[in-house]
């Protein structure tokens, strides 16, 4: 798959002459919001996110862009005590195959948002790679959509909130997230069609949760501490791999960790395998 990937990124920095780099910073004050949306659509280049550590703002970012193509909407309203983040490309009426960016590298975003308010995040990748390091923000909820990106979230210390619910899809592209017992999770739901997800339950986890996998062509590989039991419910689709080691099976369709007895946390999962295949493995 990589081959069709750099294919098209390939076609995407194809010459156009005379493109041109440019540089905005939009840094937001944090007033008296109390909650906070944001949602991010970045169709191509290299996006980080992280925390701010300047407690005085919501929003510092600093972006650099490409041709009038990539340039950077922000869009901010506050209702009542809720602050509602947009950003995103401006759509260009008259954008055609002629004309595309000499080198899509140029387009950065660097975004740090504020870690005092708790905050529900969507993020729709294109083409690229994603930088999201997670540590130190409120998240409550985590909605994350990855066409052909290489995207790595990190949760590097305890989340303050608990994300209530988790979603994230992959096209072609590869996810990495780190820290997952750090999140916080009550919910996920991971569509991986025909790219690869790592998902890593490292961390101290505050509770059980409970979550649905769902594999086309792709993989899925899961990294679990022994002090974490876990329950499987699926059924294996044809030609489909599912690897479970150190599990037994306790019903037709049902298996269990052989930790399930003495591990104090829990995670219930539904896997659904077409073609591809999910792996569950157990970290030292």
């Amino acid at each position: 798959m990589k081959s069709g990937k750099l294919l098209i990124i390939g076609l995407l920095i194809t010459a156009s002459l005379g493109a041109e780099t440019k540089t905005e910073t939009h840094n937001l004050t944090l007033k008296n919001e109390e909650e906070l949306d944001v949602d991010v659509k970045f169709g191509l280049g290299e996006l980080r996110l992280k925390s701010c550590t300047d407690d005085a703002y919501l929003l510092k970012a600093a972006m650099e862009y490409t041709d009038k193509i990539f340039k950077p909407v922000v869009d901010y309203k506050v209702l009542g005590k809720r602050g509602r983040l947009r950003l995103t490309t401006e759509k260009i009426e008259d954008y055609n195959r002629h004309h595309r960016p000499k080198d899509s590298s140029r387009n950065r975003w660097a975004l740090e948002i504020t870690p005092k308010i708790p905050t529900e995040y969507t993020i729709d990748l294109g083409l690229g790679e994603g930088q999201l390091d997670f540590t130190d923000l409120k998240v409550r909820n985590l909605r994350l959509q990855c066409g052909l990106s290489d995207v790595r979230v990190d949760f590097k210390r305890e989340n303050r909130e608990s994300v209530r619910n988790l979603n994230i899809s992959t096209g072609l592209g590869n996810v990495a997230v780190n820290g997952l017992g750090n999140a916080n999770i009550d919910r996920f739901n991971v569509e991986c069609g025909l790219g690869s997800t790592n998902l890593v339950f490292d961390g101290s986890m505050r509770g059980d949760a409970r979550g649905r996998i769902s594999v086309g062509l792709g993989s899925v590989n899961i990294d679990f501490p022994d002090n974490i039991a876990v329950e499987i419910q699926s059924e294996k689709g044809f030609l489909s791999s599912l690897n479970l080691r150190g599990f037994d099976r306790v019903g037709e369709t049902l298996y269990r960790s052989g930790n399930w007895r003495t591990a104090k946390k829990r995670v219930y999962m539904e896997i659904e395998v077409g073609l591809g295949s999910v792996d569950i493995n157990w970290l030292d």
